[in-house]
C-alpha cells in the first residue's frame, strides 16, 4: 500500500505503523518508540531546518496521487468541526480495504481539500495544529532506538530532494559510536552498526572518482555482512532485477527506471550531488538495519540507486534532484517495495 508516510524500520518494544502507511499485518516496516530510562538524544543532518513546504509551488505536490491515512485524534477533532466544513471533512473520510480512515480522493487522485489554489483547505479553514498527523509531519522521517533518535527528510519530497542533494558536510552530527542495550538489539550489535557506518562514510567522501567509491562501499559492506555471518534469500539477486518486482504509481515512471538499469551514466557530471545521495542512503538506511542485520541490502540501494538516478538525469534531461525525487516516490515510498529491498 502506498501513502504519504514514511516507513520505518528496527525492532521495537513498543509497535506503530508508520503515519501514513497501512498496517496489513505480518512483517512489514514499522515506526518504532524504543523507550530507553536515559535522556534521548536528537541528532539531525544540517539541511533538516532548513525545509519550508513551498505549497503551490511545488512542482510534484504530496497532496495528489497518494492516500492519506486519518490518525484517530485527528478524526475526533473533524468530527466536532461544524458548519458546512465541518459536513465536507466526515462526508470525505471513508473506511478503505485495509479498514483505514482515508480521505476520498477526487478527480485525478486529488486530496478532496486541495483547493484550486493548490493550497490546502483544512490548513486554511483550520489551522496548521489540525492537519492530520500524516500532511504535518511529511517529509520529516524520524528514527527512533534506546537511546538517540536520528531524523531526516524524505527524497520523494522536491523540496527536500534540492536541500539534500546541495548540503555539503550534512551529517557532520552523526558521530554516536556507541549506546546503550536494550532487549531488542544488543549495545554490540548497534555499536558495530555505528562504527561501520562512520568508515562507510569516509569511502564515499574520498578523493577518488565515485565509481571507485561505490565499488570500495560495496566491497566493505560484504565484509560487514561476512562478520554478521548470513545473508538475506535475496542477496544473489542483482538490485536493479528486483526494481522489475515492484509497484509504481505511475506506469511511465516504470518504463523510464526500467529503461534506465542498463544504462551506464558518467558519474562524474553532478558528482558531488550524487555523493550527497549515496550519503544520504547510507545514513537512511544502514543503521535501521538492526532489525535485520542486513546492511548489504541497504549498501546495495544506496549504490544501485545513485546510479540508476544518475542514469535518469542523463538520459532524460532533469537534474539529479529531480531524477532522485521521482525514483523515491515511486520505489521507497511503499513499504511492499522497501520490505521487498531490505528484507
Amino acid at each position: 500500500m502506498r501513502d504519504v508516510g514514511i516507513p520505518f524500520f528496527c525492532f521495537a518494544e513498543e509497535v506503530v505503523p508508520a503515519e501514513g502507511f497501512r498496517d496489513v499485518g505480518g512483517d512489514v516496516p514499522y515506526k518504532v518508540t524504543l523507550r530507553g530510562s536515559g535522556q534521548m538524544e536528537h541528532i539531525y543532518p544540517t539541511y533538516y531546518d532548513k525545509f519550508r513546504c513551498i505549497a503551490a509551488a511545488c512542482p510534484d505536490s504530496c497532496c495528489q496521487g497518494w492516500d492519506v491515512v486519518i490518525d484517530e485524534s485527528t478524526e475526533e477533532y473533524y468530527r466536532s468541526v461544524g458548519g458546512e466544513f465541518g459536513e465536507r471533512l466526515r462526508n470525505a473520510i471513508y473506511t478503505d480495504a485495509d479498514g483505514d480512515r482515508v480521505f476520498r480522493l477526487a478527480e485525478k487522485k486529488k486530496c478532496p481539500f486541495w483547493g484550486a489554489d493548490k493550497l490546502c483547505d483544512i490548513y486554511r479553514e483550520l489551522g496548521e495544529e489540525h492537519l492530520c498527523a500524516t500532511c504535518d509531519q511529511f517529509p520529516r522521517i524520524r528514527m527512533e532506538f534506546e537511546d538517540f533518535t536520528e531524523h531526516t527528510l524524505a527524497l520523494a519530497c522536491p523540496e527536500a530532494a534540492r536541500l539534500i542533494v546541495n548540503e555539503d558536510d550534512a551529517y557532520a552530527g552523526f558521530t554516536m559510536e556507541s549506546v546503550v542495550g536494550c532487549e531488542d538489539y544488543s549495545a554490540e550489535e548497534m555499536g558495530l552498526l555505528l562504527r561501520t557506518r562512520k568508515e562507510a562514510a569516509r569511502l564515499l567522501t574520498e578523493d577518488r572518482p565515485l565509481t571507485d567509491r561505490l565499488n570500495a562501499f560495496l566491497r566493505f559492506a560484504e565484509k560487514v555482512q561476512e562478520e554478521i555471518g548470513f545473508y538475506t534469500e535475496d542477496a544473489d539477486i542483482p538490485f536493479p532485477d528486483l526494481l522489475l518486482d515492484l509497484e509504481y504509481i505511475d506506469e511511465k515512471n516504470r518504463a523510464m527506471i526500467e529503461e534506465c538499469r542498463g544504462f551506464q551514466p558518467d558519474l562524474s557530471v553532478e558528482e558531488a550531488a550524487l555523493t550527497r545521495l549515496a550519503l544520504y542512503w547510507l545514513y537512511r538506511y544502514w543503521v535501521t538495519a538492526i532489525g535485520s542485520m542486513d546492511v548489504l541490502a541497504a549498501a546495495r540501494m544506496a549504490a544501485e540507486s545513485v546510479r540508476i538516478i544518475a542514469a535518469i538525469a542523463q538520459k532524460h534531461g532533469m537534474t539529479v534532484a529531480q531524477a532522485a525525487q521521482v525514483y523515491s516516490k515511486e520505489i521507497e515510498q511503499s513499504y511492499e517495495n522497501m520490505e521487498r529491498i531490505l528484507g
